[in-house]
């Protein structure tokens, strides 16, 4: 008697940890992840530029959020970095960028490690006070230790006039003495999620 009801605890706290780690919400990790975007002046100079600072988290219902401090841009130049910060990003009123979205979760369980799948992710992008819809081609891989990559197929083209970015750019540009800056900006990311 005392053995079966051993035995039916035992199994309780089995399948509750077993429930437990397939709904458990998976943390993106900042230090393996990376976000970058590539800036383009005088037409055909292009350099590549980061955010060190991003956190984020997938929901065990498939709804990913991802925020970027925007304070913790890194373009190498120390003097460009404050400009970006100040008269682009206008971080006093605007301290971080938001991306939400909503992946398979149901996909994602059945993956084994070293597997993938790839899908198109409608994302909700909101930087500047400003929210648009931009259509983004996502892989989705399992990896070892129960991390997940979640990376851009290819590059996701933002256009600054969607959100109210041109004003800053030309200040960038004269304050630079340039004779031009892109206000088409690619962007690529690699977002490593840990249960």
């Amino acid at each position: 008697m005392k053995t079966t009801r051993l035995n039916q605890t035992f199994c309780a706290l089995v399948l509750t940890s077993m429930a437990f780690s397939v709904s458990a919400d998976w943390t993106l990790n900042n230090a393996d992840s990376s976000l970058n975007f590539i800036s383009i002046k005088k037409q055909s100079i292009g350099e590549v530029h980061t955010f060190k600072s991003i956190e984020g988290a997938l929901k065990d219902n498939g709804n990913v959020t991802v925020d970027v401090s925007l304070s913790s841009v890194d373009t190498k130049i120390p003097k460009r970095d404050d400009r970006m910060k100040k008269v682009l990003f206008e971080i006093a009123q605007f301290p971080k960028a938001t991306v939400s979205t909503k992946v398979d979760v149901d996909k994602i369980n059945r993956l084994k490690s070293g597997e993938s799948f790839s899908q198109n992710l409608e994302l909700n992008l909101s930087i500047h006070g400003q929210q648009q819809k931009i259509d983004a081609d996502m892989r989705i891989t399992s990896l070892t230790d129960n991390k997940l990559l979640v990376s851009t197929i290819k590059p996701i083209i933002i256009n600054a006039r969607d959100y109210e970015f041109e004003k800053g750019i030309k200040m960038l540009q004269v304050l630079a003495k340039l004779p031009s800056i892109s206000t088409v900006i690619p962007v690529t990311a690699n977002f490593i999620f840990k249960k």
